[in-house]
C-alpha cells in the first residue's frame, strides 16, 4: 500500500513539474533573445511567471521527496515521464503548434518506455533494503567527479548552446539528487539528524543548483517538452542504475529477464527523445530559421564580392 501512495505522489509531482516547466520556459524565452547568461538572472527574478514556475517546480520536488520517503528510487523516478505528455500539449497550445506524427510517436515511445521501466522496477526492487555508509560515499564521490566534468565541458562548449548537453547533464545530476534524497530521508527516519551525512546534503544542494541552471540554459535553446523528455528518461535511468548497482536495491525478483526488459524499455525511451530532438515542430522551425539567417549572410557576402569585382 505504501508503494502505491508513493506512486500517487509521484504522479502529482509530474503534473507540477510539467506545468512549472512550461511556465518557466515561457518566461526564459521572453526575457532572452538568445542564449541565457548570468546577466539575465535579475530580470528572471523579477518575472512573476518565472517565479510561479519556480514555485510549481518546488512543489513538484517536495512531492517527489515525499514519494522517495515511501518507496525506492527505482519505483518513483520513472513515473515522471507523465510530465512529457502534459508539457507537449501545453507547449503546443501556447505556441499554436500542430503536433506532427513523428512528435506523437516520440512522445509515445518515451511514455511506453517509461511505463515499461516502472513495471520492471516494481517487480525487481526490495523497498526494505537500506544502503550502507560505503554505498553513500561512493555516490558522493561519483557526483563530485561528475560536477567537475560538467564544469570542464561547459567551459569548452560555452560558445555553443547545445540543448541536449544541458538536458542530459541536468538529467544525470537530478538522478544523483534523487538518490541522495533517498539516502538522506532513510538516515533521518532511522537515526535522526545525527545519522545524516552532511557531505551528502551539501553535494545534493550543489547538484540541484547546477542542474537547475542547466535546465534554464536548455530552455533558451530548445522547446520545454524536449527538456522534460530528456529529464524524464535520463533522470530515472541514472537513479535506477545507482539504486540497483550501488545502493543494493535489487530484490529477489531482479533476474536476467527483468534486466533485459528494463534495458529494452530504456532504449525505447531514448529513441523517443532522439526523435523528439529532431522532429519536434519548434525544433524544425528553429532549424529553418538558422538556415534562412545563414543564407541571408551568405547572400550578402556574395553581393558585396560581386560589387567589388565590378568596381
Amino acid at each position: 500500500m505504501t508503494q502505491w501512495i508513493a506512486v500517487a505522489l509521484a504522479i502529482a509531482s509530474a503534473v507540477c513539474l510539467a506545468v512549472g516547466t512550461q511556465t518557466q520556459s515561457t518566461a526564459v524565452t521572453g526575457e532572452t533573445s538568445g542564449a541565457l547568461n548570468p546577466r539575465n538572472l535579475p530580470a528572471l527574478l523579477r518575472n512573476g511567471r518565472w517565479l510561479l514556475g519556480t514555485g510549481l517546480l518546488a512543489l513538484g520536488m517536495a512531492l517527489n521527496v515525499s514519494a522517495l520517503a515511501l518507496a525506492t528510487v527505482t519505483v518513483v523516478q520513472p513515473i515522471g515521464v507523465i510530465a512529457l505528455v502534459i508539457t507537449t500539449l501545453l507547449h503546443a497550445r501556447h505556441r499554436r503548434l500542430t503536433i506532427n506524427r513523428r512528435t506523437w510517436l516520440a512522445v509515445a515511445l518515451c511514455t511506453l518506455g517509461g511505463a515499461g521501466f516502472v513495471v520492471c522496477a516494481v517487480s525487481a526492487t526490495d523497498p526494505t533494503r537500506h544502503p550502507d555508509e560505503g554505498a553513500q560515499n561512493v555516490v558522493v564521490l561519483m557526483l563530485l567527479g561528475l560536477v567537475v566534468l560538467i564544469g570542464i565541458t561547459e567551459v569548452v562548449l560555452r560558445r555553443h548552446r547545445i540543448s541536449m548537453f544541458y538536458v542530459i547533464g541536468a538529467g544525470v545530476l537530478y538522478g544523483f539528487v534523487a538518490v541522495l534524497v533517498r539516502l538522506t530521508m532513510t538516515a533521518l527516519t532511522s537515526g535522526g539528524l545525527g545519522a545524516v551525512n552532511w557531505l551528502s546534503v551539501l553535494m545534493l544542494l550543489v547538484a540541484a543548483v547546477l542542474g537547475g541552471w542547466m535546465v534554464q540554459c536548455a530552455y533558451s535553446s530548445g522547446p520545454p517538452d524536449l527538456v522534460i523528455a530528456g529529464l524524464t528518461v535520463v533522470d530515472p535511468m541514472v537513479g535506477v542504475a545507482l539504486g540497483l548497482l550501488v545502493l543494493g536495491e535489487a530484490g529477489p525478483g531482479f533476474t536476467g529477464g527483468i534486466a533485459v526488459g528494463m534495458g529494452l524499455a530504456g532504449v525505447v525511451a531514448i529513441v523517443g527523445v532522439v526523435l523528439l530532438s529532431q522532429f519536434h515542430p519548434e525544433v524544425i522551425q528553429r532549424r529553418a530559421a538558422r538556415r534562412a539567417r545563414s543564407g541571408t549572410r551568405d547572400g550578402g557576402t556574395g553581393q558585396q564580392a560581386a560589387s567589388a569585382t565590378e568596381d
